[in-house]
């Protein structure tokens, strides 16, 4: 709870031109979105607003992280906003990004929160989802985690251009169109028949599981990749880890793998 009583999970602050800064000097205006009630007069907001800042723009980066966007390839998304309104200004934005050669194609737009089908579209032509003041269904989230779909939501459109921006314009280079679901560092190996090896994870980061590809990366070289055959966790077979979360991973395709490698969890989009 901030000073003065006022309560809400701050979502960002801004400065008079509408630009996102961390911090505020003597007699500058800002605006801090979030609150529930407008704080009394003295509340202390400068600790609370610089955590949910540094938060924000690490997930920023996550998501910078995520996607890999080749030269010649075309991120397909999905719009879904809270009214037609915001969603034309969304759709005119986005469009700057294809002025010299097309990187983004809008496969769908709508107004209402994402739903099942529209994980299902998602899926079946390989695109994230960009919500704008919606949210995703509870059966659409349990569909995104088991089919592997992006969902993204903002409250603030420029957060939208820009964090796409950045993956169109700012991350591109030679290659494919890449999603990484999650990372894990082996710390144990163990031996499994004549020639096989288990490796012992520690899930660093989103989620592996099953189905999508593999690959075992030591400092800047792709050692093996493929698929997974067995994924236990505290000795019962499993169907995905999560971050923080322990694990021994049978390689369908033997990998030389050492104690220190990174596993990474992927698709091509």
């Amino acid at each position: 709870m901030l000073a003065g009583g006022a309560k809400g999970k701050v979502r960002g602050m801004f400065d008079f031109a509408g630009k996102a800064t961390d911090h505020a000097g003597p007699s500058m205006p800002v605006e801090v979105l979030g609150f529930e009630s407008v704080p009394a007069v003295g509340a202390d907001l400068g600790e609370e607003v610089a955590a949910v800042v540094t938060n924000h723009q690490a997930n920023l980066l996550s998501f910078r992280d995520k996607l890999k966007v080749g030269e010649k390839q075309v991120l397909s998304v999905i719009i879904k906003a809270d009214k037609q309104g915001s969603l034309e200004a969304i759709e005119t934005a986005l469009e700057q990004f294809n002025q010299e050669e097309k990187h983004l194609e809008i496969i769908h737009s709508g107004t209402g929160n994402i739903i099942e089908s529209d994980i299902e579209m998602a899926e079946t032509a390989k695109a994230i989802i960009l919500g704008f003041n919606v949210e995703a269904t509870s059966t659409a989230k349990k569909m995104a985690e088991v089919s592997h779909v992006l969902i993204r939501t903002y409250n603030v459109i420029y957060e939208l251009i820009d964090e796409i921006k950045d993956v169109v314009e700012g991350i591109l280079q030679p290659g494919e169109v890449e999603e990484v679901f999650g990372k894990g560092q082996i710390i144990a190996e163990f031996e499994h028949g004549k020639d096989r090896k288990i490796a012992g994870c520690k899930i660093l980061e989103g989620q592996i599981s099953k189905g999508p590809k593999v690959r075992v990366v030591r400092g800047e070289d792709v050692i093996g990749e493929g698929k997974i055959e067995s994924l236990k966790r505290l000795k019962e077979e499993v169907p995905k880890v999560e971050q923080g979360q322990e694990c021994g991973i049978l390689f369908a395709t033997p990998i030389d793998f050492q104690v220190g490698d990174i596993v990474e969890s992927y698709r091509l989009l």
